[in-house]
């Protein structure tokens, strides 16, 4: 008695997408210039960390 494996490939076609890939747009939602020093903060930034660095920015920029 002997066994018979069969061997199939497995057979990928490309399908035809209408939806559009999801584009990443940076916005900013501040700007400060202090000094001829800018710093650009962007939405969704952590807003701890952002007061964080204005303040250092501000300190370190007069």
């Amino acid at each position: 008695m002997t066994e018979q494996n069969e061997i199939i490939t497995p057979v990928f076609k490309n399908k035809a997408s209408d939806f559009k890939k999801h584009v990443f747009t940076a916005r900013p939602a501040v700007k400060i210039n202090v000094n001829e020093v800018e710093l650009t903060i962007f939405k969704g930034t952590n807003s701890i960390l952002a007061s964080d660095i204005a303040k250092v920015v501000i300190r370190y920029a007069r």
